[in-house]
């Protein structure tokens, strides 16, 4: 049986990823008018980032709760190669496309304001 705070995240978790999903274009589509090409690409790239490191944080956390799924090598070995993957992508970014590096950090903040939004939205509509 899962726990009721289980219950409610599984009804949340779209729901964030609606959230990142909006973020992420409109934050691209903002700075794609604003300031040109290259700063949307490295915001893109940054939010899409975010969003992997969100889904592989939830993966691995999963696999520690009370209801914990078998653990996979894969996702322990992304787990621990992740910061190496940030590192690359982001040079890469930055070499390739010519982006700024305050937009890839800013992509990067995508997924964490999708759950600050997540959490106003539940403190405002939650009903339970």
């Amino acid at each position: 049986m899962q726990s009721p705070q289980s219950v409610e995240f599984q009804v949340s978790l779209p729901r964030l990823r609606r959230w990142c999903l909006l973020l992420g274009s409109l934050g691209t589509l903002v700075l794609w008018q604003m300031a040109g090409f290259p700063p949307a690409v490295g915001f893109l790239v940054g939010a899409v980032a975010s969003w992997m490191n969100f889904g592989l944080l939830h993966a691995v956390v999963e696999r520690l709760g009370p209801d914990p799924k078998p653990g996979s090598r894969r996702v322990i070995s992304l787990f621990a190669l992740r910061y190496f993957g940030l590192g690359a992508l982001g040079y890469v970014t930055l070499r390739v496309f010519g982006s700024n590096p305050a937009a890839f950090c800013a992509g990067l903040l995508v997924a964490p304001f999708a759950m600050l939004l997540d959490a106003i939205f539940e403190l405002i509509y939650a009903r339970t």
